[in-house]
């Protein structure tokens, strides 16, 4: 009876949150897959052609070199972030001296836009009017780096750099409040133990932090697999293609093409394939119940 009426209490709080699910997700996915049922004239005349364009995905080059990047840009961004996040929430969590001005250091890129961001590491990495360049011709190394957008070797890594510039302070705040809520009582019997320092992070704390982390890992690969504005903004998908995803070739194949019948096929596409790594990670990285 009692347990009726609880459900009876959460229903009123749910049906909103499942009213905003309806309107902005669930009723967008389904008219995304109409539309790829579909081939679009340039007119905006509509022909029902099937699951036509789903097979033609299959054999599409482009399509499936920027599925390719966007995984490489995933895993290459997660070994540029989480390593550093994780080492700079440790270092708060002992109470650094100016931990208030590191912090608001390393979040304040996250306030700006993403536009702006991206903008300015363009900018930046200008090979005559940026800074990056011009400083290695004045050292007289500028052939030991090259233009780091216009280079097909290194447009995705620089902007997948940018991208965890951008984010990495709302990975450390994330990572620094779990730290906080370890179980103080387990970390202090390891230290009277012996471990020092190190083990303790290592054999301790990080192990109890693996729930969290794999929440973490699993919204990097799917924020990461989706990205579109540092891309678009910073080499619109360029150089000869090498730093196309999913997302500027689904724009450009709907708006510069006027095919938006097959750019929702590769939405779709895209969609299940979030939803498989979203699926496989969560199984990896899924630990049996820790007691302590």
């Amino acid at each position: 009876m009692f347990r009726r009426a609880q459900q009876r209490l959460i229903v009123p709080f749910v049906l909103p949150a499942l009213g905003l699910l309806t309107v902005f997700f669930l009723y967008p996915l389904v008219r995304t897959f109409q539309i790829s049922m579909s081939e679009y004239s340039r007119t905006g005349r509509a022909t029902f052609v099937g699951a036509e364009q789903y097979g033609e995905l299959l054999h599409d080059s482009q399509y499936l070199s920027a599925v390719q990047h966007a995984l490489i840009m995933a895993f290459v961004g997660g070994a540029m972030l989480f390593p550093p996040a994780i080492a700079v929430a440790w270092a708060f969590h002992h109470r650094l001296r100016g931990e208030t001005f590191f912090r608001m250091a390393i979040f304040s890129p996250v306030v700006l836009s993403v536009a702006v961001v991206a903008l300015m590491w363009k900018f930046v990495m200008h090979p005559t009017l940026g800074l990056i360049n011009p400083l290695f011709d004045r050292l007289g190394l500028g052939d030991i780096i090259p233009i780091l957008l216009g280079n097909p070797h290194t447009a995705l890594p620089a902007v997948t750099f940018v991208a965890v510039w951008h984010g990495i302070g709302v990975w450390i705040v994330l990572m620094s409040a779990g730290f906080s809520r370890l179980p103080t009582d387990v970390i202090e019997a390891a230290r009277i133990d012996g471990c020092g320092e190190w083990r303790t992070f290592w054999h301790v704390m990080l192990p109890l932090m693996r729930d969290l982390l794999r929440v973490l890992v699993i919204l990097w690969f799917v924020q990461s697999l989706q990205a579109f504005a540092f891309v678009f903004i910073m080499t619109s998908g360029g150089p000869f293609g090498s730093s196309e995803i999913p997302a500027t070739l689904m724009f450009r194949t709907a708006f510069d093409q006027g095919d938006f019948g097959y750019a929702a096929a590769m939405g779709i596409v895209l969609v299940g394939l979030l939803l498989v790594v979203a699926g496989t990670l969560s199984r990896l990285l899924k630990r049996s119940n820790l007691e302590y």
